[in-house]
């Protein structure tokens, strides 16, 4: 719950796909997911994410449908909630050089994830994600990312 104190000064924060789809989808920490994403809401704090989240977000919707978690029409109902939830995108292409940067110093096989730091590093605010590895890599050099299951 510390870092629900910190973010009562934060105007902004970057969240990851992973986190969305915890959002969209109920799986393992999806209630607190929920409960933080309508803390943010109620102090008015905004979301941001690189441009590309979307196709991140419909591929993991994707992957649940052939097993079977949900339906290919309610894979599609869920991109209407997506769009709903106002996420203000980022142009990721200056994100690119620090993406590897951040990429090469974590360890991370695919620079993907540090896209949305060098984001949160941009906008010097936090990052949230439900990426546990990621989390556990970037955290110690990078407090401002935060786990989903630390809320």
């Amino acid at each position: 719950m510390n870092s629900l104190l910190r973010m009562m000064a934060v105007l902004m924060i970057v969240i990851d796909a992973s986190l969305v789809v915890k959002l969209l989808v109920i799986e393992q920490f999806s209630a607190q997911a929920m409960r933080i994403a309508n803390y943010w809401n109620a102090k008015g704090i905004r979301l941001a994410a690189p441009d590309f989240i979307h196709a991140e977000v419909i591929s993991a919707r994707y992957k649940k449908i052939p097993a079977q978690i949900i339906s290919g029409y309610i894979a599609k109902t869920l991109m209407v909630r997506f769009y709903r939830m106002g996420i203000e995108l980022h142009p990721s292409d200056w994100l690119h050089n620090r993406a590897i940067d951040l990429a090469l110093e974590l360890g991370q096989r695919m620079p993907y994830d540090s896209h949305y730091l060098a984001l949160a590093e941009s906008l010097n605010c936090d990052f949230w994600t439900a990426d546990r590895p990621f989390y556990r890599a970037a955290q110690p050099h990078h407090p401002r990312v935060q786990w989903i299951g630390n809320a």
